[in-house]
């Protein structure tokens, strides 16, 4: 339920995170609680937020934005095609330094998907290898996503963090 290991279910008890009643040799949990039970998030909590850059190094950061629809009825075949793509590490978009595949968080049956994909200039590949490479992607993904109306910008970052 929590999915995590039965080690880290035994270390939020013994640190107090989780309630639960020993009976024998066994934990038992309340159902609700593991329900309600929201880990922490790993690694050390940022005490303040970034400040604002300029990038420096001998060229620019430049965002490509792609705005594509999701077909009706596909986000959840969707969602586990892009597990699939990431577990198999593929359509990595070589000279990128950032990749976000992001959907508009109120929606549980989202209409439109946005990639963003943040590059150094000095590394990002020539036009032809990059259209290739996105064209690789929109066939994987053609019968989930409505490419015939895709819109695709790219911009140059002022500042980022």
């Amino acid at each position: 339920m929590l999915g995590v290991s039965d080690k880290r279910v035994y270390q939020y008890v013994m640190a107090g995170r989780l309630p639960a009643r020993r009976i024998g040799h066994m934990l038992i949990l309340p159902v609700e609680e593991v329900r309600r039970f929201r880990p922490q998030p790993s690694g050390r909590a940022r005490t303040r937020s970034p400040s604002w850059r300029v990038y420096r190094s001998r060229g620019t950061l430049l965002v490509t934005d792609i705005a594509v629809a999701v077909r009706p009825g596909c986000q959840v075949h969707l969602l586990e095609k892009l597990r699939t793509i990431q577990q198999e590490d593929r359509h990595l978009f070589p000279g990128t330094v950032a990749r976000y595949v992001l959907k508009d968080e109120h929606e549980q049956t989202f209409q439109m998907l946005r990639i963003l994909l943040v590059w150094k200039d000095t590394e990002m590949p020539d036009e032809a290898t990059r259209q290739r490479d996105l064209a690789a992607f929109q066939a994987e993904l053609a019968d989930l996503l409505d490419w015939s109306q895709v819109q695709i910008h790219t911009y140059e970052a002022l500042l980022h963090t």
